[in-house]
């Protein structure tokens, strides 16, 4: 039979010359939690599909996508342990073992980047830990960096709690969340002091809280300033 996992490099891309700026989108569906117990019952996968579906089909109509940035990781996974606990051996409610989880969430994010990539000049696929699963999102991402080799597919897979991207004069910021986002602003001064300069926004994306919103430190005025977007899951509610 067919391996499903076989990876055909996109010989072709579908872009939307109608528009001669091109742009960079920024996809982070971080908090999918695959295997987590919930109140009703979640197809998170198709879930999933769909709402990237979504978001990459409306970016196409409305925009020339040069570049997408797509988060992998920030808790992928509800668990991160045959046991079925987080990382740090927290116990969670678990609908499923963690092997199985393991092979959906694998499933989920094959299937993302090869969708994804059809709509973009390149594809820049960043690794980012969250708290319930950093182990293995991490086996996930340098395993799919092994097995999808693609010339316009960006692998930005190292171990790094929080990471930047530069676009043109934009500095896209990434973290899962789970520390003090009063300090975000601070940290990536500091650690990204060469970006910070060079550019004139600068926006970070992050999770964790599960709920939307948006936070803003500005300045002199909002070019120079940071904004902070905090993105909602996709994960139905749990008991907890």
């Amino acid at each position: 039979s067919k391996n499903k996992f076989q990876y055909t490099p996109v010989t072709s891309t579908h872009l939307n010359t109608t528009f001669k700026e091109r742009t960079c989108a920024v996809l982070s569906l971080q908090d999918i939690h695959v295997g987590k117990q919930t109140l009703e019952d979640d197809d998170i996968e198709q879930s999933v599909k769909n709402c990237i579906q979504n978001l990459v089909l409306r970016s196409y109509h409305s925009s020339y996508l040069d570049k997408i940035i797509f988060v992998l990781g920030g808790d992928l996974i509800n668990m991160d342990t045959i046991n079925g606990t987080t990382t740090s051996g927290t116990f969670v409610e678990n609908s499923t073992d963690a092997y199985s989880a393991y092979k959906k969430a694998f499933d989920i994010m094959f299937w993302s980047i090869n969708y994804i990539k059809q709509f973009c000049n390149e594809l820049e696929v960043v690794y980012i830990p969250g708290n319930h699963s950093r182990l293995s999102e991490a086996h996930i991402a340098y395993a799919m960096s092994k097995l999808i080799t693609d010339p316009h597919i960006v692998w930005n897979v190292e171990y790094a709690e929080r990471k930047v991207v530069v676009y043109g004069n934009s500095m896209i910021c990434l973290e899962h969340g789970d520390f003090n986002l009063n300090r975000s602003f601070f940290v990536f001064a500091t650690e990204y002091a060469k970006e910070w300069g060079k550019c004139e926004h600068r926006t970070l994306y992050t999770g964790h809280t599960h709920k939307e919103k948006k936070i803003q430190y500005i300045t002199t005025d909002e070019t120079n300033g940071f904004t902070i977007k905090v993105l909602p899951s996709l994960s139905k509610a749990d008991r907890y």
